[in-house]
């Protein structure tokens, strides 16, 4: 019988040398069925940044003895769970766009203050909200994302460029894009190094790479622990600014720096916050229709957060 698992060495330093923070609450049949958006457990939960949510299982936590980067270690096969990310519904669309609207308009903001030129590359682009937003100010752009409902809605909703493969399966010309970003994508990827180093290669020289992942450093992980939304199956690394900073100085950029932009979240998203958190959102769900006329008002009022309040930011070119 094959084992699921695969085990790695540390993703950022390449040492093998850990200590176990805390262990899985997974079985091996766990990972048959990794996640479906579609599925009730999981709608409107697992989203670009998680919904804020609290995952309800997770893999073993190890520390790196020399680099301090925390990661999953074993994790699923990587062909199985890209099998999973392409296959995956993306039910909660209408719920988010609004404030992951206006979260991207932030984003670009950040962009154009550092970055020159104007070909952008998104991996990891979601329903397509920055790339859409970039595109409105005169980027020329193109996305990555290998879950083929979301890119959809991003050719469909914005007639975006997308390519709904792996990135690793993607030959970009060397020094060809202005600018790539990886908005919560690393902590997703088994081999981040890997990435930063192909993504290295297809800047041009003094190009600009942005990354930001959750940060496993910050004040709601230090008070929440494993309660913390952004523990769940689906992150497999877990960045502090400095372990994010490190990788991508591994990977051969220079001049990095961590920075901020204003993040946009919806009075409907607070409310599915608590109400998960308290075990009664299934009590209220019905509440949250987008297309109600309650839904529509809690989708509007938006509250505005420094995006270094749960997330690390982090510039380098090349």
């Amino acid at each position: 019988m094959h084992s699921p698992f695969e085990y790695r060495n540390c993703p950022s330093c390449g040492q093998n040398n850990f200590e176990v923070l805390f262990e899985s609450n997974m079985e091996p049949d766990d990972f048959n069925v990794l996640f479906d958006y579609s599925m009730e457990e999981y709608d409107c939960q697992e989203s670009e940044e998680g919904y804020l949510v609290p995952g309800k299982e997770w893999g073993r936590h190890v520390k790196c003895r020399n680099c301090h980067l925390t990661y999953v270690n074993p994790i699923e096969k990587v062909g199985k769970t890209n099998e999973h990310y392409f296959k995956a519904k993306n039910n909660h669309a209408p719920t988010i766009r609004e404030s992951y609207l206006r979260t991207a308009k932030s984003q670009v903001r950040l962009i154009q203050e550092y970055a020159s030129g104007t070909n952008l590359l998104d991996i990891g682009c979601a329903q397509g909200f920055f790339l859409f937003s970039a595109s409105q100010v005169g980027y020329t752009t193109r996305g990555i994302e290998i879950s083929q409902d979301a890119a959809e809605y991003a050719r469909r909703e914005f007639g975006l460029d997308i390519e709904g493969k792996p990135f690793e399966e993607l030959r970009f010309a060397e020094n060809h894009f202005d600018i790539v970003t990886l908005w919560q994508v690393l902590e997703h990827v088994p081999h981040p190094l890997m990435i930063l180093q192909e993504v290295h290669r297809i800047l041009k020289p003094g190009g600009l790479l942005a990354v930001s992942t959750p940060d496993i450093g910050g004040i709601p992980a230090k008070i929440l622990g494993k309660r913390w939304w952004d523990i769940k199956r689906l992150h497999v690394n877990q960045f502090t600014t400095k372990t994010l900073t490190d990788i991508l100085q591994n990977a051969g950029f220079k001049n990095t720096s961590s920075v901020s932009y204003r993040g946009y979240v919806s009075l409907s998203i607070l409310l599915t916050i608590m109400l998960k958190y308290l075990d009664a959102y299934e009590r209220f769900r019905g509440l949250f229709n987008p297309d109600s006329i309650l839904g529509k008002i809690l989708n509007k009022v938006m509250f505005i957060y420094p995006s270094r309040l749960n997330h690390c930011v982090v510039l380098g070119f090349k």
